[in-house]
């Protein structure tokens, strides 16, 4: 193994208006390469450090995904279940006609859709249903998402996909199911077993001294702005709702340990059974309809589709990436990537705290992937 070329990599990222970063691979179970640059607050004078702690955003969804394909082994959650069966709300949907006034929906909105991110929902996080329930006292993970259902969808579920709060409406499905806060559930059931110490959906006050600082970047100046606090997702002012779509936090030490997990069939050195290795095949399938890969691609997956937690490699001809087909992961709004290969068994967790950087995405990422593999000679 040779990762010089993905070691000189990193450490030019600085140079490129990152920070700060950091990375680590395991192959086989086993950690084969961990480095870091940079600093990780404002002034400069702190370097990246292991004890760091990084908001996941979109990474999140990853940890969600897990959480209820949990249930669904246990047969407590089924894929066709309709929404409506945990979130009564959901039974009563309505969707954006050709003319622009809401219609009643035709198709019933299941947990599937929610996993695959064809539910017709959005993005929009601040509609009036929403703003009045995060106005009550009760808000909570539950009544915010009931609220979501009061909005038309974009479109009639499973006919397209949108990027959208599914994966928060599916923290509250797991929570509904499960009779348990989704955030106690997954600490319960993913991050004490696994030993992930440092991740959690609210931080303590020790572990908010430890929060690395989160920037803003301008792609083509390659300008930074520091951010004093992220307030582009109102729903995070609920102190009791657990944003299962990008609400988590987290370090590179304990990412790295649950993606392990991922990557080598699915328990703990110590014998936890995270996920049985057949439900871990049933995420590296793309589940999205030929006619919907455009409206995930968006010009920079391509080659790629979406499953049942997160992407999926499908066509290395055209990804022209060197992982293997079913490879999967997502990344997040400041530049986490997250990505799980269960053939080779290879696991790569990067974090750095800059929002709105393109770069990330689109060349971070990649060459991460790829100088990886080539410093394992796959």
């Amino acid at each position: 193994m040779n990762f010089s070329k993905l070691e000189a990599f990193l450490q030019s990222l600085p140079a490129c208006g990152i920070p700060g970063c950091e990375v680590a691979v395991t192959h086989h179970g086993k950690p084969v390469f961990r480095t870091r640059t940079g600093y990780s607050d404002r002034e400069r004078t702190k370097p990246v450090s292991p004890a760091d702690i990084y908001r996941m955003y979109s990474v999140s969804k990853v940890t969600t995904c897990v959480a209820a394909m949990q249930l669904v082994e246990k047969g407590v959650i089924a894929l066709d279940d309709p929404v409506s069966k945990y979130l009564p709300a959901f039974a009563y949907l309505t969707v954006i006609g050709k003319n622009g006034k809401p219609t009643p929906a035709q198709n019933t909105m299941t947990v599937f859709h929610l996993f695959t991110m064809t539910g017709g929902l959005n993005y929009e996080k601040e509609t009036g249903p929403i703003l009045r329930a995060l106005q009550s006292p009760a808000a909570n993970t539950v009544s915010v998402c009931n609220a979501i259902a009061q909005s038309p969808l974009d479109f009639e579920p499973g006919t397209n996909f949108k990027y959208s709060l599914c994966h928060d409406v599916l923290a509250a499905v797991v929570e509904v199911a499960s009779g348990m806060r989704f955030a106690d559930y997954t600490r319960a059931q993913i991050f004490e077993p696994l030993g992930m110490r440092n991740t959690c959906f609210h931080l303590s006050e020790e572990q908010k001294s430890h929060l690395s600082a989160l920037y803003s970047f301008r792609d083509k100046a390659l300008e930074l702005t520091y951010l004093e606090e992220d307030n582009s997702n109102i729903m995070k002012s609920c102190p009791d709702f657990d944003s299962g779509g990008g609400g988590m936090f987290s370090t590179v030490d304990d990412q790295i340990r649950f993606l392990t997990v991922l990557a080598n069939g699915g328990k703990t050195e110590n014998g936890y059974s995270l996920l049985r290795p057949e439900t871990i095949e049933l995420l590296t399938v793309n589940r999205l309809q030929r006619s919907a890969l455009p409206n995930f691609a968006k010009g920079f997956l391509f080659g790629y589709g979406w499953g049942l937690c997160g992407c999926v490699h499908m066509d290395p001809v055209v990804s022209r990436a060197r992982s293997a087909v079913g490879e999967f992961g997502w990344h997040g709004a400041a530049g986490s990537y997250a990505m799980i290969d269960p053939v080779n068994e290879v696991a790569i967790f990067y974090a750095m705290h800059v929002k709105s950087c393109k770069y990330a995405h689109c060349v971070i990422h990649p060459n991460i992937r790829d100088l990886t593999y080539e410093g394992l000679e796959i």
